[in-house]
């Protein structure tokens, strides 16, 4: 069984799933408070106190206790550099030799620093530009490789980076958890995972809003296209969100509707002019705030469903609040993942 494992802005969210056939069965899941805004680009403080809340969270978890000690975690927007670009396709050797130092050129890093990872894309998408992304992680288009007569053939990858000693700080956190850190992903794409069907090839926009950020994210089926991190969390609206009206959203909101608006036309003009967006899915905390649906299908005109995580889970005779069922989007799609 693999344990997800979600360190936000100020919770920990904790899940235990175990396979059952196509399915998932929930083993135990839980919410613990930690103290704010842990992550840095460089680090994860608070380590001792995240550590005691995620001992403790596995100990209260519902509807059993979780006893899993691989976890799967993963890192937001906000600390990662990441990039989608057309590259020549050479042996497998050369590629891990030579195309390091081509994605740190890309993103501007020092590679000594960071650590990177990388995968070559199958893509419906051709993109028309590429674009490094930092702190706020904008992320241009996967395409397609293209073969023109008599050149070399291209394939497109997509590269990520962050910093070394945030990796190491993360492993070390998972350690002092008596966690063992069996992979690292990045968190819209847990959430695709979760709320997506695997071989699903239409366009959507992911809107994850959280208690410190927001995350803006194109995908196509449950591949990565785009994604933004807005520095708007629904801490501005207070601490009930389900008490905010429309009109309160409509209007302190404006920074994640105008990054939507953004984030649409990039994918449609730049990234792959070939698909259109037609659903947008709104997962964290901010799935809470009554009418959202409402909201957001009047100001972009798009077809908008709430994050579903749970709908391939078996829970049992255990209810799932709904308050937390939008908001573990991420977590179970870590622990849907296989390292």
């Amino acid at each position: 069984m693999i344990l997800g494992v979600d360190i936000g802005y100020q919770t920990v969210k904790l899940i235990g799933l175990e396979k059952s056939g196509k399915l998932w069965r929930l083993r135990g899941m839980s919410v613990v408070s930690i103290p704010s805004n842990p992550w840095q680009a460089d680090k994860i403080i608070h380590q001792e106190e995240i550590a005691k809340a995620i001992q403790d969270g596995l100990r209260q978890a519902k509807p059993h206790p979780i006893h899993s000690r691989y976890a799967m975690t993963a890192l937001p927007e906000s600390v990662i550099f990441s990039a989608t670009f057309a590259a020549d396709k050479l042996p497998e050797k050369e590629m891990a030799e030579n195309l390091p130092f081509e994605i740190a050129e890309k993103l501007a890093i020092n590679l000594e620093e960071y650590q990177i990872d990388y995968e070559a894309l199958k893509t419906r998408c051709q993109p028309t530009e590429t674009e490094a992304a930092g702190s706020a992680a904008k992320t241009a288009g996967k395409g397609a490789p293209t073969v023109a007569k008599g050149a070399i053939t291209k394939q497109t990858i997509f590269a990520v980076a962050a910093k070394g000693s945030l990796i190491e700080s993360l492993i070390e956190l998972h350690r002092k958890a008596k966690l063992e850190l069996a992979g690292i992903d990045i968190k819209p794409g847990a959430i695709a995972r979760s709320v997506i069907e695997k071989d699903d090839g239409q366009a959507r926009v992911i809107i994850d809003m959280g208690v410190g950020g927001t995350g803006v994210s194109v995908t196509e089926g449950q591949n990565l296209r785009v994604t933004a991190t807005v520095p708007w969390g629904t801490n501005i609206l207070g601490s009930d969100v389900t008490k905010t009206s429309p009109a309160d959203l409509t209007g302190k909101a404006a920074p994640v509707f105008d990054e939507l608006s953004h984030v649409i036309r990039f994918f449609e003009s730049r990234v792959c002019p070939a698909l259109r967006i037609k659903e947008i899915i709104i997962s964290g905390t901010g799935a809470s705030i009554p009418n959202i649906k409402d909201i957001f299908a009047k100001e972009s005109g798009l077809t908008v469903r709430l994050a579903e995580p749970f709908g391939r889970v078996h829970t049992g005779d255990f209810p799932v609040p709904e308050l937390l069922s939008h908001s573990f989007a991420d977590v179970v799609g870590l622990a849907m993942r296989r390292p």
